[in-house]
């Protein structure tokens, strides 16, 4: 019996691109553990839009199945989480790793009130559909500060993990690579 490579999405956050930060490394890892990586691009990632990252995420993302990893930083965490609490009714991925997610209001961040106030998650299907849920948060996050990463990694039931002093993961914070997130993965890229 052969094993079906699983397919990884990598879904960046507000202010980046997929080239930023520990994404493009990330797709060369799953390479090498002989996964499909694929870079999902949100477009005006400076001014986040709620319709036109959730037009994005169908265009890439639209053929989900129990093979499929979705990994997202940030912003691009509860943008994912809405679309699969939206696209998951009858259909189960692998896993959704969330790395400094959130899905409150943040106090540093009023321009993206509105966006976060868009989302619509659904605890029952996130819970239902997603096999393994991973939330990764920093206690020294300045951006998302870690009782936001807490409340949604408890909605989502995930497994918490906190990695210390990483702020918010971003490569100004040393995160041009981001070997826990490889070492979390591998397991999963194995699992038939």
């Amino acid at each position: 019996m052969s094993i079906q490579p699983k397919t990884v999405f990598i879904v960046h956050g507000e202010n980046s691109s997929p080239e930023d930060h520990w994404f493009s490394w990330l797709a060369q890892q799953v390479k090498a553990m002989h996964g499909i990586a694929k870079l999902v691009f949100l477009p005006d990632a400076d001014v986040p839009e709620f319709d036109l990252w959730q037009q994005a995420l169908d265009m890439q993302m639209s053929n989900l199945n129990e093979h499929s990893i979705v990994i997202a930083h940030s912003l691009g965490c509860l943008a994912v989480a809405h679309y699969l609490s939206q696209h998951l009714n009858h259909q189960k991925i692998e896993a959704l790793i969330c790395v400094a997610g959130f899905k409150s209001v943040t106090p540093h961040k009023p321009e993206l009130n509105s966006f976060i106030q868009q989302a619509k998650l659904e605890s029952r299907v996130l819970h239902r559909q997603i096999a393994h849920r991973i939330a990764l948060f920093s206690n020294n996050d300045s951006v998302v500060p870690p009782p936001l990463a807490l409340q949604f990694g408890h909605f989502m039931n995930a497994q918490l993990q906190e990695v210390k002093q990483a702020r918010h993961f971003t490569q100004q914070d040393g995160f041009s690579e981001f070997a826990l997130l490889q070492q979390i993965l591998q397991p999963l890229m194995l699992s038939v």
